[in-house]
């Protein structure tokens, strides 16, 4: 996902009058760096009229909703969706000067071919991410004396001569136009992508007597501008060449050419290399990711459950790469290793014990040559689930009946104070204060003080024995003192009916 678009809408102050509309469509993100940009502004109103040309950029809007990946999606964010594509559906755009014609487009929603910019008899690319493919076909009907290409020194060192030469001007931002005038930001040190240099991104090419300005999220690549693989959205702004430019006078030295510098072809250093593998390990690990994994379970034996994983679609590994997945709670050394990948023919993830079942993998991708690796926790689709794992989960944390008396005092208690006493048990310590110590903790005034009140502890506490009973062979009592069991059975006759509700 890689759209940077920001969408506002201004209200008049105590008048009902018409909105005011301002888009900003850049190659930026929200960082703190330094880099090179681009970035298009616009402003307008909406109108009486549908506006055809503002399509794509509605049905993103639309569409933003359903493609975050949170499981919360509140409705509100629908609803602001839905407000804005509204207005969007009838705005007529302020042209900037010399612009006749202003054109969007959208890729990587799925409702349409991918679209690319039509390029006439020049072409100018400035791009920091590019891919031999995509710069063969974007190239492929123009004259080399007619191209020019901008990127980064470590992309075109991995292009292939003969694709270069199909641009008689290949270029770099000049090392002195990325000098650091602030500070550097400390997350930037870890960042893949520097915090300084090209960043921005545009196609230029003249058509007949006009030139036209792609411009937005989408490098030169073949995900972004021909696949269909990456979301991204362009706009596209037009006029006669005479106002707004050819490619040339683009980059001539007066313009942007005075901090640029020719390419000089280079071999890759391990540096470099090393940054290529990263790249190529985040690609397959966001393919991992929108793969829609499903864990299906299904149980072989006394608390024990076997694993197999799923994807909606196949999920194949390069050359050169290993993949490892494992049950996040069993550890990486009770995992798998998947050669080939995985996909919708289920792949055995082992067995363990039904309290240890979650939705969470572990994920190990590893490059075999350089040992570069990624680990990552990825959730997922839990499919066919015991319904006794919650009374699996409790009898992992009351083994005992000091234990379950322990527990029971915590449900009658404080929260916080309960929070304390779990953390210090956990640690070695005792429960001790609020809690007492087992048999010594006065659980008999804090019930009575729960049938006093709102009687939610109480509640608790049924559901409590309830799961505890589910566990196999009726064994789920031996931890309740047979104390405990009799005066419970003295509360529920005392508790007005109804009270407990369905557990």
């Amino acid at each position: 996902f890689h759209p940077k678009l920001w969408l506002l809408r201004f209200k008049p102050i105590n008048t009902d009058g018409t909105p005011h509309m301002r888009l900003a469509l850049l190659s930026r993100n929200l960082t703190t760096d330094t880099s090179w940009d681009l970035s298009l502004c616009l402003d307008g109103q909406p109108g009486q009229v549908v506006q055809p040309g503002n399509a794509p950029l509605k049905q993103l809007i639309l569409a933003l909703p359903d493609l975050a990946v949170s499981n919360s999606k509140p409705e509100r964010n629908s609803e602001i969706a839905r407000s804005l594509a509204v207005d969007l559906d009838t705005v007529t755009w302020d042209r900037p000067e010399g612009v006749y014609d202003i054109s969007f487009a959208v890729n990587g929603l799925g409702t349409a071919p991918p679209w690319s910019p039509k390029i006439g008899r020049t072409l100018g690319i400035v791009s920091p991410f590019v891919s031999t493919k995509a710069l063969e076909r974007l190239s492929r009907n123009v004259a080399p004396e007619n191209a020019l290409l901008l990127s980064r020194s470590e992309e075109l060192a991995l292009v292939p001569e003969e694709i270069l030469t199909r641009f008689g001007q290949v270029l770099v931002l000049d090392e002195m136009a990325e000098t650091e005038d602030g500070e550097e930001t400390p997350e930037a040190e870890d960042r893949r992508m520097p915090a300084r240099g090209l960043h921005a991104k545009a196609i230029i090419t003249e058509r007949y007597q006009r030139t036209e300005i792609t411009l937005g999220s989408g490098n030169a690549t073949t995900p972004a501008l021909f696949s269909g693989e990456n979301v991204e959205v362009f706009a596209t702004i037009g006029g006669p060449s005479s106002q707004l430019g050819t490619v040339k006078e683009q980059m001539s030295p007066e313009r942007l050419g005075r901090y640029l510098r020719d390419f000089t072809p280079f071999t890759l250093n391990d540096t470099t290399a090393a940054d290529i593998v990263e790249r190529r390990l985040d690609a397959l690990r966001k393919e991992i990711t929108r793969a829609e994994l499903s864990i299906h379970c299904e149980v072989v034996e006394e608390a024990r459950v076997a694993l197999k994983l799923t994807a909606n679609h196949e999920v194949r590994l390069p050359d050169g790469v290993s993949l490892r997945i494992w049950a996040l709670v069993a550890g990486e050394e009770n995992g798998v290793d998947a050669p080939n990948g995985f996909g919708p023919e289920p792949l055995g993830l082992g067995r363990i014990t039904l309290r240890d079942v979650t939705r969470w993998l572990g994920v190990r991708l590893r490059d075999e040559e350089t040992g570069i690796e990624q680990i990552f926790s990825l959730g997922t689709l839990l499919q066919g689930l015991p319904e006794n794992r919650t009374a699996e989960i409790l009898r992992s944390i009351i083994e005992n009946r000091d234990a379950f008396l322990r527990y029971i005092r915590m449900l009658l208690g404080d929260p916080s104070d309960a929070a304390a006493a779990l953390f210090a048990a956990g640690t070695g310590g005792a429960f001790t204060g609020v809690f007492g110590r087992g048999e010594d903790a006065p659980i008999l005034e804090d019930m009575v003080r729960a049938l006093a009140g709102d009687g939610r502890p109480l509640r608790d506490i049924e559901r409590l024995l309830s799961r505890l009973g589910e566990t196999k062979d009726g064994k789920g009592d031996s931890v309740i003192p047979d104390e405990f069991l009799a005066l419970w059975d003295t509360f529920r006759q005392v508790i007005p009916k109804g009270e407990l509700g369905d557990v």
